[in-house]
This record gives structure tokens, sequence and C-alpha cells, in this order.
């Protein structure tokens, strides 16, 4: 074979490794562009999957917080409406009988609700709930021994009416601090919905 025969022939060897290098490339390249697709697609899942996961753990943590505050509220006002009750004049024993049950209707379902904070809600949170659970306990002994005629020494209708007013006030500083961790409202704001100066603040009783 002469030296022009060798030259076509090596051309063509090369020509055929260009292409068959070439084809190999590219389905590399085809291969790791399909492959970076499918992480970028189960990466995106993942993300999708926790973001689910954190958005339905945030709802049932509002939840919570709707469930708790309200039982709380409604157990706060079955006392104050019980020490109401005691106040009459004269005496009406069915209607004092008659607020005793509503207020452990209302503990009851404040309780429930307290023992599932215990568990599921922050630091914060369980903080301030358990500060009010203590006022709200504090006031129910207090009434139950009033009605029962074994009040201890300091322990009176005016005293209780006051423990209604710290424990409205404990009530917003619980609800503040449930709208802060939910992200709804600053709890340093004094104007906000349920600061001292706002719309829901400690103004009830």
């Amino acid at each position: 074979m002469d030296a022009a025969g060798l030259a076509a022939v090596i051309a063509a060897v090369v020509g055929v490794l260009g292409t068959l290098a070439s084809a190999v490339l590219t389905q590399r390249r085809g291969d790791a562009a399909r492959r970076e697709e499918r992480e970028l697609t189960e990466r995106t899942r993942r993300e999708d999957r926790a973001e689910a996961r954190r958005a339905a753990a945030r709802t049932e943590l509002r939840a919570s917080y709707v469930a708790l505050n309200t039982t709380a509220r409604q157990y706060l006002t079955a006392l104050k409406d019980q020490a109401h009750a005691l106040r009459r004049e004269p005496p009406d024993p069915a209607a004092a009988e008659a607020a005793a049950t509503a207020v452990e209707t209302a503990r009851a379902e404040f309780r429930q609700r307290y023992a599932e904070a215990q568990m599921t809600v922050p630091d914060a949170v369980l903080d301030r709930t358990s500060r009010a659970n203590r006022r709200l306990g504090a006031l129910y002994g207090a009434l139950n021994r009033i009605a029962h005629g074994t009040a201890r020494p300091g322990e009176d209708l005016s005293s209780c009416f006051a423990a209604v007013d710290t424990a409205w006030d404990g009530l917003a500083e619980l609800r503040r601090t449930m709208r802060a961790d939910l992200g709804i409202t600053d709890p340093d704001d004094p104007d906000g919905p349920d600061g001292p100066d706002g719309p829901d603040g400690p103004d009830e009783g």
C-alpha cells in the first residue's frame, strides 16, 4: 500500500473513531442531563413533601392554639359567672349550682386542651399556658371553698373578682405569645390586637 492509500485508511479510521467518540460523549452528556433532571425532580418532590408536612404541622398548631384560647376563655367566663351567682342577694342556690356545673364542664374541656398543649406547643407558649392554668386553678379552688363555706383567710368574692381581672390579663399574654409564634403579630407591640393598648387587650372582666 502506497503512502496515499495508507493516509486514506488512517483518515478513515480517525473519522470513524471521531464519530464513535462523539456519539459516546453525546450519550454521556445525555445520561448526565437525564440524571441531573431526575435528581432535581426527586429533590423538588422531597422539598414539596417537607413543605407539606410543615404546613400541616402549622395548621395543626394553629388549631391547637384556637382550641386552647377558646376553652381558656370559656373556663374563665364560667368562673366569673359563678362569682356573680355566689354574690346574688338574696342567695339563689339553683343559680349557684348551675354556675358550678358550667364551671366543671368548661374546666374539663380546658384541662384536656392543656394536657394536649403540654406535648405539642413550644416552651414560650407552654410557659404562658402554665401560668394561665395556675391562675385559673387558684380561682377555681377559691370559688369552690367560698361556695362550700370553707374559704381560707383572705378569700372572698372581692378577691375573686380581682383574680378574674388578673386572669384575663394572663390570657391576653398567652394569646399574644401564640400569635407571635404563628408569625401573626409582634409580641412587644403595645398597640397590637392583644397588647395592653390594643382592641383585644386585657380589658375583659
